[in-house]
């Protein structure tokens, strides 16, 4: 798998994830569980409402690992790093108005009195900050100011948290470790990454911990980007058809689906 085709898989993860959001997967599912019961199929129509759509949420959770590591393998091989992190900091800017607008929709579908206040900065300014935290680590690096790199990757998971930037210092960490690990055998990186999505996620493992019922959103945001981990293990290292007009469609196409979603989201009749 190379680059153009791990991006576009990421693409359309993020696409399903945010498009359930709008559009349950009741909506699609219902009918074929109440067919099922209509037949006498009861415990089978339970089951499918029960766990078809949790199954399915599980493939909206590959996007984020794998936006992650394109932002690493970015690091590596761009050619002016400045402007790599000003245009994903311009895209960051530009999604989000209409990444609140698709929240405030999603919060209305479900009769919640959104907050746009309330509503965290977009993934691509977590992106960006993980970005500018690479380059600031292997600037201070080469310089001999080991402490001080560690320090700047700390610093940017306390700035993710601060500002409430999306995924937060989760989020750094698993972008450093991505950098960190880049030269070890994919399996090796696979079976370290384990570890490290416990700890991105260390708040809701300690809230399941607390709350059982949380279990499953647990498993699903732990296991569902381990999804992405081993997507990424198929990656061949070579670039595809990523040229310059590859590119723009990856940074046009996050503002303007989560535009989209979000004037549908206002279109449609809430649920509740």
């Amino acid at each position: 798998m190379n680059s153009e085709q791990l991006k576009i898989l990421a693409l359309i993860s993020m696409l399903f994830d945010h498009f359930i959001r709008i559009f349950p997967l009741s909506d699609a599912i219902v009918p074929v569980a109440d067919r099922f019961a209509s037949i006498g199929l009861e415990n089978l129509s339970i089951w499918i409402m029960s766990w078809v759509p949790h199954v399915l949420m599980y493939f909206g959770r590959v996007a984020a690992p794998v936006f992650m590591f394109c932002i690493v393998e970015g690091f590596l091989h761009t050619r002016n790093i400045q402007n790599y992190i000003l245009r994903i900091f311009s895209t960051a800017i530009l999604a989000q108005i209409p990444y609140i607008l698709f929240n405030l929709a999603e919060d209305r579908l479900y009769g919640i009195a959104g907050d746009w206040r309330a509503v965290p900065f977009n993934i691509l300014f977590t992106l960006g900050l993980g970005l500018l935290a690479l380059w600031g680590y292997e600037e201070c690096k080469g310089k001999g100011h080991k402490r001080l790199a560690i320090g700047l990757i700390i610093l940017a998971g306390a700035l993710a948290r601060l500002f409430q930037f999306e995924g937060s210092e989760g989020y750094i960490f698993i972008i450093f470790m991505f950098y960190i690990l880049r030269n070890r055998p994919v399996w090796q990186r696979t079976l370290f990454f384990i570890p490290v999505l416990v700890l991105a996620r260390y708040r809701l493992v300690a809230f399941t911990l607390e709350n059982l019922e949380l279990l499953r959103t647990c498993i699903l945001n732990i296991l569902g980007p381990f999804l992405g981990i081993l997507a990424i293990c198929f990656y061949s290292g070579e670039k595809g058809d990523t040229g310059r007009r590859f590119q723009w469609f990856m940074y046009i196409f996050y503002p303007l689906h989560l535009i989209v979603l979000a004037v549908i989201g206002y279109l449609r009749v809430p649920f509740v």
